[in-house]
Parts: C-alpha cells; sequence; structure tokens
C-alpha cells in the first residue's frame, strides 16, 4: 500500500481547526504523512498536540494572510471582505512557494484536503497536478441545502420538500441566507465554493464531510452532479490527542473537581462556542431561569470577568454553590463527565457532533450561521432535544428556558413520554456515533477507496 504524504489547509477559527486537526491525526494513525497549513492567526489558536504516540508523521506550516502580525481581523463587514481578498492573495502566494520548495523535497504531497472558504486552494492544487477534496466542517444537510439554494430555489426553499432534506421553515434556514444578516457577506464565497466543486473535472468529485452515514443517509446519499459526499466523522478527538487552545488548565482542573462533587445527570452545561457573545438582556434571562429552576449548572462564557461574575443574582447562585461560571474549559472531557445531564448550546457543529458522541441531550439555543438548520436536525429529525423559541425582539425569556430545562431534565409534567423519546435517541445516537468512530467505521473504507488508491 501507498503511503500518502497528505497536506490539510485549515481556514483559521476553532471550527474548522478542531476536525481538520483530528482527520491529520487519524490519518497518521495509518501511517500517512500530513503537513497542517493555516494562516499565522490560526497557528497562535494551537498551542500544542497532545498524544501518546508522539509522532514525527504530522508537521505544521503557515500561510500568509497579509496580515500576519494582526491577533484578530477587524469584524466589519468591508473589512472582513477585505480579509478574504487579502487572504486569498497572500495565501494563494505562500501556498504556489509551498509546492515548488514541496516539489523538491524527497517526500512530496500527494493529495490536498482543504477548509470550507478556501475553495482557491482546489484551483491551485490541480495547476501543480495533485488530487484535492473539500473537508466540509458542516453537516451534510446544509451542503445539501446550499445547492439547491445557489442552483434554482434560492429563497423559495422553505416549506418545500426537496429531496435529502428535511421540511425546512424561515426559522430553520441559516442566518447568512438572509440579507440582513452579518454574516450575508459569506454568500458569494460560499456560492463560488459550490461552483469549484461541480466544476471539479476530477472523478469521483468528493467531498469528506464531518457527520456519518447513519446521522445523515439522505443528504449523504443525494447524488449532486456527480458529487459524492462521504461521511468520514464525527471528527471527535479523544483526551490523549486532542488539541490543546489558549486557555486556562487550572480553570478547567477546578472545573472537573467541582464537576465530581455533583450527583449523576444533574448538572446543566451551557456555552455558546467561541465566537458568539450574547446580550447582557440575554445572559440577565438565562441567570433568572436557571436561579428560578434550581438546576445546578456550569456556563462556559467566554470573555467572563471572574469577579463581575460574582454580582448580583449570579453572586447568590455561586455562593450557594448552585452555578459555576468559567471562561474556559476543555469541552469534550465535561460534555463525557458523568454528573452532565443537558447541554444547552448553540449548535455549532462541533458541538452539536459532540453532544451526540457523549449521548446528552441538548437544549437548542441557535444564534447564527449554519445553527438554525443544526437546531431543526436536533430536535425534529434526530429527537435529542428541544429548542428554545425567541420573542418577537430575539430574546429566548426566562419561562422559555425554565420550560426547555425541565423537559430535557425530566421534571416537566405535563411531557414526560417527550422525554423518555428525547434520552432513548440520546443513547441510541451515542452507540451509532460510538460504531462509526470504531475499528468496524467507514472512516478507513471510504479513504482507501476514494483518496488513497486514487
Amino acid at each position: 500500500m501507498r503511503n500518502h504524504h497528505f497536506l490539510i489547509v485549515c481556514f483559521p477559527v476553532h471550527g474548522h481547526i478542531n476536525p481538520s486537526l483530528e482527520l491529520a491525526r487519524r490519518l497518521t494513525d495509518l501511517g500517512h504523512h500530513v503537513t497542517f497549513a493555516t494562516t499565522v492567526l490560526g497557528s497562535h489558536k494551537i498551542t500544542t498536540i497532545t498524544n501518546k504516540k508522539p509522532t514525527t508523521l504530522l508537521s505544521f506550516t503557515t500561510l500568509s494572510d497579509g496580515s500576519d502580525e494582526q491577533t484578530t481581523p477587524n469584524k466589519s463587514t468591508g473589512n472582513i471582505t477585505q480579509f478574504f481578498d487579502s487572504l486569498k492573495l497572500h495565501g494563494s502566494r505562500s501556498l504556489t512557494n509551498l509546492f515548488i520548495s514541496n516539489q523538491q523535497s524527497h517526500n512530496p504531497f500527494t493529495f490536498v484536503i482543504y477548509s470550507l472558504l478556501f475553495h482557491w486552494v482546489a484551483d491551485i492544487a490541480t495547476s501543480f497536478h495533485f488530487p484535492s477534496a473539500l473537508l466540509f466542517v458542516q453537516p451534510a444537510t446544509l451542503l445539501v441545502l446550499y445547492y439547491y439554494y445557489f442552483y434554482g430555489y434560492g429563497d423559495t426553499i422553505p416549506n418545500q420538500k426537496l429531496q435529502g432534506l428535511p421540511l425546512l421553515s424561515t426559522n430553520d434556514m441559516p442566518s447568512l441566507l438572509s440579507p440582513s444578516s452579518p454574516h450575508a457577506h459569506l454568500l458569494p464565497f460560499l456560492k463560488q465554493q459550490i461552483e469549484v466543486l461541480l466544476d471539479q473535472k476530477s472523478k469521483p468529485k468528493v467531498v469528506l464531510v464531518n457527520t456519518f452515514d447513519a446521522l445523515e443517509v439522505q443528504a449523504l446519499e443525494l447524488a449532486i452532479d456527480g458529487l459524492k459526499m462521504l461521511g468520514i466523522g464525527p471528527l471527535i478527538p479523544n483526551f490523549d490527542s486532542s488539541p490543546s487552545f489558549d486557555g486556562n488548565d487550572i480553570d478547567h482542573d477546578d472545573c472537573i473537581e467541582w464537576l465530581n462533587s455533583k450527583p449523576n445527570s444533574s448538572v446543566v452545561y451551557i456555552s455558546f462556542g467561541s465566537i458568539y457573545v450574547l446580550s447582557n438582556t440575554q445572559k440577565e434571562e438565562i441567570l433568572h431561569a436557571l436561579l428560578e429552576s434550581g438546576f445546578t449548572f456550569l456556563w462556559v462564557m467566554i470573555g467572563v470577568d471572574q469577579k463581575e461574575a460574582g454580582k448580583d443574582e449570579c453572586c447568590n447562585l455561586l455562593l450557594e454553590g448552585q452555578g459555576k461560571i468559567v471562561s474556559w474549559c476543555r469541552q469534550i472531557e465535561v460534555l463525557k463527565h458523568p454528573s452532565l445531564g443537558c447541554f444547552v448550546s448553540h449548535c455549532g457543529w462541533n458541538s452539536t457532533l459532540e453532544s451526540l458522541n457523549y449521548g446528552l441531550p441538548m437544549v437548542a439555543f441557535p444564534q447564527q450561521v449554519d445553527q438554525p438548520t443544526n437546531a431543526k436536525l436536533v430536535e425534529d429529525v434526530w429527537k435529542v432535544g428541544v429548542r428554545v423559541k425567541a420573542n418577537l425582539e430575539g430574546i429566548v425569556g426566562k419561562e422559555e428556558i425554565r420550560k426547555c430545562l425541565e423537559l430535557i431534565m425530566g421534571r416537566s409534567r405535563d411531557d414526560e413520554q417527550r422525554t423518555e423519546i428525547i434520552m432513548e435517541n440520546a443513547k441510541k445516537w451515542k452507540k451509532l456515533a460510538s460504531q462509526a468512530i470504531g475499528e468496524d467505521g467507514v472512516f478507513q473504507k471510504y479513504l482507501y477507496t476514494y483518496v488513497v488508491y486514487r
């Protein structure tokens, strides 16, 4: 069997870095070399890689985005567009130079895997005669939805039954498809990505999707203009091979010690990811819901000042031992802890997969981009959670939050049957996710059929 040298080119945000690093680890476990490339900004997000078996098969390099000294890009729409333009211009030059220098290497690249929003990587790889594949870090359902949106259906998708998709309402659509969305500027780049995939000359046209067959069978089986979607997930790191990002290990250890003191299935875990910051009004509604429900909780609140976190109602909760608020933790280790009974999640795709993998039912609290669609899948397709409903001002009130928490945590007397169904489904998907990851999973089969032997 031929040993490959994979180049993984990764977009510089945690939502892309986490699954891409796990893919790199799995490839090295199979004996292949991997070079992991991201921007200088992206490389700063990765501090260490730990593994019981340190490997020389994995190496790292950086690509320029034209602003390598910056720690974060300006988030205004105009500057984000400039960031993407600069990233393509300078990143293309860096990648071209990397390919040229690699040609003289004793271990040249044989296959390129690239992130969503890096469509230009495929063009450069083709010019150097390297085969390539997109690593899609959203559910396969979203790729199908984007295809329908750009190829004939547009805003008419809601309330239509389309092959490969559940019946979606306007509320279930990705937020970036709305002209008023702060993420609408990503649409042209997304459209270019779909066009590159469909114009690809190589056969079969392959997309590696961070999902697994049982989870999205209808979407994965849909033939989109010769495109083959391969579910190679869930790409979830284990404890011994997980990336370590900038964070406070002391805070994390304190979290685990605190969780160890709690009864099984008693703690509500709350996290809205590493990017989105809730409004103060929304935070207050969540805090009041927790106070009135009496549930013990662990809340990861990015940017939280520990001193400020101890004021007013929050102070009462912390002093009484009901709650703990931290700025960071290792989420995978927390989700696996037996004290957890519920995950209040923004439904980012990595968090959703992790929750499914560890059998934890969810209160879906979507905010942006793909999260509304993911929440639809959680509540109505996989039936492993309940989705909160916002008021006309876009705020989810404390009564709604409390109602959802009581349903998931088994305190709802009005819908005990639904609670039982959610719990049983959580167990089912945990088992199926474990099977997909295990030795009998599809990762190696797909990899060897469509990548290694091509």
